[in-house]
């Protein structure tokens, strides 16, 4: 019988393990900062460039999934190529495997030393980025600390010989094995935890290298499931990194069981120690993976392209402001941009159904000025809580100048759409008291709203390209759009002495004008925030 100890030590230790993994991950993506997205972007189409850099980078923060995610990030901001961030993907499979080879290093005695001076370092440091060093230090220590529980765990379920058969009663069909663990990764979440077990139970001579292997088979189908469920979460998410992620290992675990015996035979020829063995066969097996496909790179992308399910990434709400970008802030600053950029197109499809109710009577369509701007609402609240998360990163002083550009504009173009929510209600009004305006004063607001859209579609455009000479049009244009606003008073205030317009009508008159102008000042404010920018470039 399996002793409750044992159980309590090896989910204990899977925990410990699990919590350690993610602490040394999130603190190192802090210490790095805006270089991972200088790093991430450098293959240029080179595959071994790529291989190189996925390995490296998952080494260090110990997490393909985060790899792979943050790929899909600068995919969607255009950083990045489908077709470059395949050799990115396979190197991340490399490097995922980095956690096992500690494993089998018996090296979780350094655990309590590096717990200590990991703790020294984020108690004492004033510098946010050393605090941030003694995390990943305390992250590393329980890593270690879990890897110590679960090889105690694994020793002494060796004594127990019930528990020992019962773990190799599928070893007549060693392919259960690869479901079993496949399932397993799935449930963790995590790759490396299910490997380090895999290696305990190896060291623990519980099960022999073949066995062993047919598990690391089912560890890396399993890391795959487990990034096809964040797509399944997030509703498409990830789709085309996702689908290229499982087919590769699904044809590789297929190939690596029908030559098993070779698989074998090159672990078991690496060392003599069983942990180094199995260690070195979950390495094997996604260096060779690698290898083997690199080649393919242009054949799989346009497969994936021409067969794989398409998602609508429009119906993608919000999907686009992922967590996992916020440690390469300069991208999830550019994700920020990209919702902000649809805030200005829904600020500008507002402006124009506002004055197909005024010119063309249309007052049913004050319905879809108001879902528009309560949209605005929503989206103003999770772009501005997007920024508050990135403002607590390791910024450069040109990121830190984008994201305070980016927080006013958000806030500018929140205003700007109230402005034309409440134009837009002003004319529902004129139309329910069947007040008419002169010809001259329609001429004249026709006047204004040619050029509101003009600086709306230069606000898009701006957004866009960052582009300064845009911006300052905008504020050329914006001076206009004064001029026109008090020559169109200097005319309604002498219609109203000469007696040509009573004064209920000027009232609305003059609140029009009034929103109009503001519409004018916001879309002023967001190209002066876009020109402070360029002051600190």
């Amino acid at each position: 019988m399996i002793e409750i100890e044992t159980i309590f030590e090896m989910f204990g230790g899977l925990a410990i393990l699990l919590y350690g993994i993610h602490l040394s991950g999130v603190s190192l993506q802090k210490i790095l900062g805006f270089k991972l997205e200088k790093i991430l972007t450098k293959t240029n189409d080179n595959p071994i460039k790529g291989l190189t850099i996925g390995t490296g980078i998952t080494s260090v923060i110990q997490s393909s999934g985060t790899t792979i995610t943050m790929l899909v990030g600068f995919i969607s901001a255009g950083l990045l190529t489908f077709s470059s961030a395949i050799p990115v993907m396979l190197g991340a499979n490399i490097g995922s495997t980095i956690t096992t080879q500690i494993a089998s290093l018996h090296i979780g005695v350094y655990a309590l030393p590096i717990l200590t001076i990991g703790v020294a370092i984020h108690l004492f440091s004033i510098k946010k980025l050393s605090k941030n060093l003694g995390e990943a230090l305390v992250g590393f220590s329980f890593l270690f600390l879990g890897m110590n529980y679960i090889f105690m765990s694994a020793h002494s379920l060796s004594q127990d010989d019930l528990a020992v058969n019962l773990i190799n009663s599928f070893s007549s069909s060693p392919v259960v094995y690869i479901f079993i663990l496949t399932i397993l990764t799935l449930l963790l979440q995590s790759s490396s935890a299910t490997s380090v077990v895999v290696v305990a139970l190896g060291v623990a001579e519980i099960i022999n290298l073949p066995i062993a292997l047919f598990m690391i088979l089912g560890v890396n189908l399993g890391s795959s499931l487990k990034i096809i469920y964040i797509v399944i979460r997030r509703k498409g998410f990830l789709s085309d990194l996702a689908i290229t992620h499982i087919l590769l290992n699904i044809i590789g675990v297929f190939i690596f069981v029908i030559f098993f015996r070779y698989f074998d035979y090159l672990a078991s020829i690496t060392s003599s120690d069983a942990g180094r063995q199995i260690a070195n066969g979950h390495t094997l097996y996604n260096i060779i993976t690698a290898l083997i496909v690199t080649p393919f790179i242009p054949f799989i992308v346009k497969f994936i392209n021409k067969y794989a399910l398409k998602t609508k990434t429009e119906e993608l709400k919000f999907s686009y402001l992922s967590r996992k970008l916020l440690y390469t802030p300069s991208v999830a600053l550019r994700q920020a941009n990209r919702g902000i950029i649809e805030m200005a197109k829904e600020a500008s499809e507002m402006l124009k159904i506002s004055k197909i109710i005024f010119f063309e009577n249309k007052t049913e369509l004050l319905e879809k000025v108001e879902k528009y701007e309560s949209n605005m609402d929503e989206m103003t609240g999770k772009i501005s809580e997007y920024l508050v998360q990135i403002s607590q990163q390791n910024l450069s002083k040109k990121d830190l100048m984008k994201l305070y550009s980016l927080m006013h504009i958000t806030t500018d173009l929140k205003h700007l759409s109230d402005r034309v929510l409440a134009v837009s209600k002003l004319f529902i009004k004129l139309k329910e008291e069947k007040i008419d305006f002169s010809e001259k004063a329609n001429y004249e607001l026709t006047a204004i709203f040619g050029k509101l859209k003009i600086m709306q579609n230069l606000v898009i455009k701006v957004l866009k390209e960052d582009n300064l000479h845009l911006a300052h049009k905008i504020i050329k244009h914006e001076n206009k759009v004064d001029e026109i606003v008090q020559k169109t008073n200097s005319n309604h205030l002498e219609r109203m002495n000469q007696g040509m317009c009573s004064l209920k009508k000027g009232k609305y008159f003059a609140e029009i004008l009034m929103n109009l102008e503001r519409i004018g000042d916001h879309a002023d404010n967001i190209a002066y925030a876009v020109v402070d920018r360029f002051r600190y470039k």
